[in-house]
């Protein structure tokens, strides 16, 4: 049972991972339309901005991936490392993960009222997730071949 868990803790971690990378990408994509739909209107200050009534599409998916999924998948994670009876430091880094995610939806809460150079903040605590994220995958991945041990000499060289 133990290591079906730890094998599923795995599959969660690495879809976590995925789901990083679709921030990523949602948010760049934002970035990129938004100034699209800026360009054509900077010859006229008169004339409104083309982006549909203040939201979106990309931010929207950045919002739902980030306010719904991902911390949902990260709570799963935090189950299945206590389910998998990983070690004591991944279980607090798996719950690390979490309160980097409560900090990541306090500092977008803080850009939306107005606090800019607090709110850039959310860049970089990003990617402290994403490095916590790939090192938990990472150490803790179940699918690596786990044949017999190598023996070794009292020295620590391999025996021929």
């Amino acid at each position: 049972m133990t290591a079906s868990l730890r094998k599923t803790y795995s599959v969660v971690g690495a879809l976590m991972l995925l789901e990083f990378l679709a921030q990523f990408y949602t948010i760049a994509s934002s970035g990129f339309a938004t100034v699209a739909n800026e360009i054509p209107s900077a010859g006229n200050a008169s004339v409104t901005s083309t982006t549909v009534q203040g939201v979106e599409l990309f931010a929207a998916a950045h919002a739902v991936i980030g306010v719904f999924i991902v911390p949902l998948t990260i709570l799963a994670l935090v189950a299945l490392s206590f389910g998998a009876r990983l070690s004591r430091r991944t279980r607090v880094l798996t719950a690390l993960l979490f309160l980097l995610w409560v900090l990541q939806f306090a500092l977008a809460f803080i850009g939306f009222v107005g606090a800019a150079p607090i709110a850039g903040l959310h860049g970089i605590n990003a990617l402290a997730l994403v490095g916590l994220g790939i090192y938990l995958v990472k150490s803790n991945w179940a699918f690596w071949h786990q044949g017999p041990p190598t023996p070794t000499q009292p020295n620590g060289t391999l025996t021929p």
